[in-house]
Formats: structure tokens, sequence, C-alpha cells
């Protein structure tokens, strides 16, 4: 299997022109009955994906290559099995794997329709699992629904994979261990945090249920209305009283949440800097590859794809005779209409960046959130409802998730503050819900909601397929990421240009925190080598070792890396440290970017310094102190500088 892996890769790297009709191939033949088993699929898609992270290979292509291929090979494997279920399990070379085949059978007779999509992820199984389905009479419509909707997850899953792995080591040497130890502190938070939620909820539930047949009890032995109501709402037997209860409660909820939001952005005060943190922040973060990525979803969010799966939608409901439910789709969607636009134009909050014009020129709310949590929320919740009890899940889930997808990327794409994107967000689930209360009771069977995702879910591929296709170049000149840097000339700088720039640095929630001391316009390695006479050096690197440190009891100020601070989502640019005698305590003086250069020299940088103190509690930790209530260090060093200048008490100005 390797050397087949290794052939075909050489093959793409000496004509990477044929890169594309290659992976459509295999992603193909790997789901085909019996020719499957000998086609190491995955590991070559995963090896492409690297190559796309790496740069050498086009991302939308092969990734559309790699989706098309699955859904065609699964598709080949289900009709050989459908049209021939009388012969096909019994002839060559079908025939030659028994045991494959009793797996294949067993396994889609416990899952029924949702082994098309498991059987994707399992590769012993994912050749033959179509066409046992086929040959024992699964129905067409929920096979292509399940088909596609699962092609669309595995194929993303490995190239996109494969890219992130590629891009990483494409990157490597750039990469700071801390990102590493995060990671991993973050995997088994979440992994506890799951862990808990499942043994709470398995103890809690049956509490709650003993609670509310109590709590029920209760108030029918009560008298007077507040009672009798209580007792409706608790009812066991009258669960739709609860449901309506508790979807009122959360559009009462999302409405106090977006009027706070509301009252908030107009505020322009600490949210405003938070918003203005998080999205530098999240640009620091930006990569050729995930811009691609991004840019291809937030155009699912876009007018064109929005307007189409509307018209779809209602035209599907309006054949099935839901009337009523038709006209909730296009009054929700008219409402998000004119609501959005109504909001934009009182509050006229700009855009990160310049994008659009007229009313599209401000933000919020976001569009795009607003759009898509609306239509995808609707859309999900009427399939949700005709299917079966372990499938509703699933279209909540992939709804859930492209909206998510939409969301981020309006974010990451500088295209929206992350305050628009949570008031159009609030506001889509409110009228999800709204829609919800609304139409509780109509028949879900009536719209077919196995055939109705099927068409949306083609709808969607080719809708967005072909805007993705044939708009991308503009989208993607339109989202790239833009050089925001300010000039201005030296004497004006020295002069009263730096009272222009921040002059305390904003922390990720748009608090404010300490002064900056230092204004540099030089290399930062300028001034580092200028402060070394004076005991400034850098600290030591972030690593596996140097993060044992902290499980040191007796580790000093001198060995200790220094923690991450951000200003305004940005790490520092340069970050120096002078320890104290005894190891106790250091100076540390971090630099963060300006946004501001000096025409024609470098970019400004902003100096603040810190006192560090190191605990040792009970001896067996090492841990770091900022001194925030003690007086910050005068560093006289820094007006030894040469070109240095002091324009207002505390601050420095210096060039090298």
């Amino acid at each position: 299997m390797s050397g087949i892996t290794q052939a075909v890769m050489d093959f793409i790297g000496q004509h990477p022109q044929w890169a594309g009709l290659l992976i459509f191939l295999i992603a193909l033949t790997e789901s085909v009955a019996v020719i499957g088993l000998f086609i190491p699929g995955s590991p070559i898609l995963i090896a492409v994906g690297a190559v796309v992270g790496l740069g050498h290979l086009p991302l939308w292509p092969i990734l559309l290559w790699a989706t098309a291929g699955a859904i065609i090979g699964d598709g080949v494997s289900y009709e050989l099995g459908r049209r021939y279920s009388a012969t096909i399990l019994g002839t060559w070379p079908v025939s030659r794997t028994p045991a494959l085949i009793a797996r294949g059978e067993a396994f889609f007779r416990r899952h029924g329709g949702k082994s098309i999509a498991l059987g994707r992820f399992l590769p012993m199984l994912r050749p033959m699992v179509p066409m046992v389905a086929g040959a024992l009479g699964l129905r067409p419509g929920l096979f292509y629904a399940v088909n596609i909707a699962s092609a669309l997850v595995w194929a993303p899953a490995h190239i996109l994979g494969g890219a992130l792995l590629g891009a990483s080591l494409g990157t490597l040497g750039a990469v700071s261990g801390r990102l590493v130890a995060i990671v991993v502190v973050l995997a088994l938070a979440l992994w506890i945090l799951i862990a808990a939620t499942r043994w709470t909820w398995r103890r809690l539930a049956p509490l709650l249920d003993g609670a509310q047949q109590a709590a029920h009890r209760w108030a029918v032995a009560r008298g007077g209305r507040p009672a009798q109501l209580l007792a409706r709402l608790l009812d066991p037997e009258a669960p739709d009283l609860r449901v309506m209860a508790l979807l009122g409660a959360l559009v009462l909820i999302l409405v106090a949440g977006f009027v706070n939001l509301l009252r908030l952005v107009a505020a322009h005060g600490e949210l405003a800097r938070a918003d203005a943190a998080i999205s530098g922040f999240i640009q620091g973060l930006r990569t050729p590859w995930s811009d691609a990525v991004l840019t291809a979803v937030t155009m699912l969010g876009d007018g064109t794809t929005i307007t189409a799966l509307v018209v779809i939608a209602i035209a599907w409901l309006l054949l099935r005779r839901a009337w009523h439910r038709a006209g909730g789709v296009a009054i929700a969607v008219a409402v998000t209409a004119g609501f959005v636009p109504l909001v934009k134009g009182r509050l006229q909050i700009l855009r990160p960046t310049e994008l659009y014009s007229g009313a599209d020129a401000f933000s919020f709310p976001s569009g795009h959130a607003a759009f898509s949590a609306v239509l995808y929320g609707i859309l999900g919740w009427l399939v949700a409802r005709g299917l079966p009890g372990r499938w509703q899940a699933l279209p909540l889930t992939l709804a859930a998730a492209l909206v998510g997808l939409i969301c981020a990327s309006r974010i990451y794409l500088a295209a929206h503050w992350p305050s628009d994107v949570a008031a159009g967000l609030i506001f889509g689930l409110g009228m999800t819900i709204a829609f919800a209360m609304v139409f509780r009771r109509s028949d879900a069977r009536q719209i077919r909601p196995r055939a109705f995702a099927g068409v949306l879910l083609l709808a969607l591929a080719a809708v967005g397929g072909w805007h993705v296709a044939t708009n991308y170049p503009d989208a993607a000149a339109m989202y790239a990421r833009r050089d925001t840097t300010v000039t201005m000339a030296a004497p004006d700088w020295r002069a009263e240009g730096w009272r222009r720039l921040p002059p305390a640095r904003t922390d990720l929630g748009g608090d404010v925190e300490q002064p900056f001391r230092l204004q540099w316009a030089g290399p930062p390695a300028a001034l580092a080598a200028a402060l070394a006479p004076s005991g400034w050096r850098e600290p030591t690197g972030w690593g596996l070792v140097a993060a044992t440190g902290f499980l040191d009891g007796g580790a000093d100020a001198a060995t200790l890396p220094v923690l991450p601070v951000l200003q305004d989502g940005h790490l520092p640019a340069l970050t120096l440290i002078r320890p104290a005698a005894g190891g106790l305590s250091r100076q540390v003086l971090r630099l963060w970017p300006s946004g501001v250069a000096l025409e024609g020299g470098s970019a400004i940088l902003l100096g603040a310094p810190a006192v560090e103190t190191i605990r040792h509690p009970l001896g067996l930790l090492s841990a770091v102190e900022d001194q925030d209530d003690g007086p910050l260090p005068d560093l006289p060093e820094l007006r030894a500088l040469p070109n240095a200048a002091e324009p207002a008490p505390g601050l420095v100005l210096a060039q090298p």
C-alpha cells in the first residue's frame, strides 16, 4: 500500500496538471466493491492535501475532484447492488470475500441508512457497504442524500487535514512550542468537559424527572390560577406546553441579549476595543490556504447562494402543498432583509475593512450571519421534524456547523467585527425559534423530509459550487489581507504624532492595561543590542523543556519563559527581561507593533515595562505573578539611547 501511495505522489510531482483527475479516480475506485480494498485512498488524499498545504497544488479543484469521486464511487457500488441484487453477492470477485460481505451486511442491518455515512470512514467496509445497501433494498432517495452529505464531510476531512499538516510542516520553524502546549491543554480540558457533562447528565436526568413529577403533584394540590398554569407546564402527559414555554423563554433571552449587545455597540466603548483586539488577533493567524477555504465558505452565505436556496425551498414546500410553511419561510427571509439594513443604516458602524458601498458599507449586524442562521436554521428544523428520533440531530448538526463556519469566516476575513456576527446570529436564532413555535403542530411528513433534504443538499452543492467556481477570484481579491500600516514623517512623530498612538495596552476583552513607556522606531534587534549593556536580554524560548521549568519548585526568573501578552490582538515583536539578583523577580519589557511606520523607515513599536515575581507554591511548582500594584520601573537606560526624546513624563521616543 505504501508503494502505491509513493508511486501516485511521484506521478503527481512530475505531472501536477493531472492531479485533479487522478484524485477523482482514486476517490471513485476506493468506493467500488472489492476494488477499493486494494486502493489506499485515504493515505493518498491526506498526502495530496499536504502538498496543497505546502502551496504546490490548488485547494479547490482538488477538493471538488475528491468529493465528486467519492459520490460517484459510492453510487456505482450502490447501483451494482440494486440492479443485480439477486446475483451480485455470489459473483466473482465479490464471492471471494464472504467474510467482508457478512460484515457489511451485519453493519448495514444494524445501522440502516446511517451505515453509508459511517462506512466511509471504515477502510475495510467502505467499498462493501454501498453495494450491500443496494442489494438489500435501501431506497435511492435516502442513499443519495446520505451519500452526498457524507462525501461533503469525508473529502474535506482528508484534504483539509492533509493541508493543515502540510502548512504546519512548511512553517514548522516559525511555530512556537507554546502553541503545542496550548493545544494539548485545550484538548485535555475539552475531554474533561465532555466526560463531566456526560457523567452529570446521566445522573442529573433522573433527578430532574423526579423533581418535575414532585413539582407537578405540588402544583395540582395547590389552588389558584398560577398553580394551575404551573401544573399544566409541568404535566408529564402534556409535553407540548413545556416545549412552548422553553421556546418562549429562549426567544426572550435572545431578545434581551440582542438589545444589550445593541446598547454596548452604540456606546463605542469597551466592546469596540474588544472587537478590534479580537479581529487583530485573528488577522495574525491568517494563512493562504485557510484564506482560500474560508473565502469559499463565506460565499455559501452570499446573496446568490441564499436566494437560490430560498427559491428552491419555497418551491418544494408549495409543490407539497405546505402553503403556510412556504409563506413562513418567505416572511422570515423578508423580515431579515428589512431588519438588517435598517439597523445598519441607523448605527452606521464601519467594517474592519472597506469592502462594500452604500448601506452595506456598515457592519452591524452581520447580514451573512443573520441570513444563514435564519435560512439554514429553519430548513434544518423542517427536515429534522420528519425524521426518526436517532436521525433528528443530523440535519440540525449540519445546519449549525454550516452557520458556524459562515460566521467564523466573516470574522476571519475581516468583513465583520465579532459583535456584528454575534448580533446576526442572535437575530437568526430568534427567527428560527419563532418559526418553530408557529409551525410546531404542522404535519412533518407532508413535505417528505428525506427527499427535501436531498434536494437542499444537491442545490447547495450545485449553486454553491457554481458560485464558488465562477466568482472565487473576485471574492479572493476582495477578502485578501490588506496592509493597514499608516505612515508618518519622523519630524511629525517627534512633534505631535506620538499622541495619536495608543497610550496603553488593550487586552482581548477590551480592558485597558499598563501604559506604554516607550515608542521605538527601528529594528527590534537594534533595541535589544542597545539595551544589552544594561543587563537586558531575550528570555528563554518556549519549548517542551522550557515549559517543564514551571514544574520545578526551584526555578528562577532567568530560566522561566515569559508568558505571551497581547496588545490589541497582537503578540509582542520583541520581549526582553532583566532578572534581579536572587532570581525571585525580573523586569520585563515587551514591544508590540503600533500599525504606524515612519516614511521610508521602520515600524514604530510600543513598549510597556512590567515587573514579575516568581513564586514557589509549597516548594513544588514555579509560578509567575505580575506586580500590578507596584510602581512601574523607570528604565533610565531608555533615555540614554541615541536619538531618544521625552515628549511627555514617563514616555520615551527613540530611534536607532
